[in-house]
């Protein structure tokens, strides 16, 4: 396999532009060939591309066809022969987090009651906030919520109407 001159392709750029000096090594991932440390993370390798792993998983592509899922904590040598192409896949089974915890659930629309379930409460006695660039707003019982992964929810009490 050869390793093509980044030099000549527009779409590359350091992984890590302030990574001490050293040794970087051409990756694809996706449709992007950057440079990246000799000895970088699943999750290091996902951020290059913008991806987090409550949402995306990493693919390495072997000889033959084969695949393999490369975990975020899982450190892969880029200096080794055919280490060089990845792709990422949207979980089918994403992470979502809930009042600080973590919790995973199918990716897709799902009811603010799913997702209370979760955490063992009801719509009844909870309302669900959903934390998005700024302070958490609650979401409406009756509407589906949509989960593409890494989401942050809060519950808060349901105050009473009556007096």
């Amino acid at each position: 396999m050869e390793i093509p001159d980044i030099s000549e392709h527009g779409d590359h750029r350091p992984a890590h532009p302030g990574a001490p000096h050293g040794k970087t090594f051409p990756v694809r991932i996706d449709d992007h060939l950057l440079l990246h440390e000799q000895r970088p993370s699943g999750e290091d390798l996902l951020a290059t591309v913008d991806k987090r792993p409550c949402a995306y998983e990493l693919i390495q592509i072997l000889q033959h066809d084969q695949k393999r899922v490369i975990a975020p904590g899982e450190t892969v040598d880029l200096g080794l022969p055919g280490v060089d192409k990845f792709f990422t896949v949207h979980k089918e089974n994403v992470t979502i987090t809930i009042d600080g915890d973590l919790y995973e659930i199918p990716r897709g629309d799902r009811t603010v009651a799913d997702i209370l379930g979760k955490v063992g409460k009801t719509p009844d006695s909870y309302a669900l906030l959903e934390e998005k660039d700024g302070p958490p707003l609650p979401l409406p019982s009756n509407q589906p919520v949509p989960i593409q992964g890494c989401e942050i929810f809060h519950t808060q009490v349901q105050s009473g109407g009556s007096s």
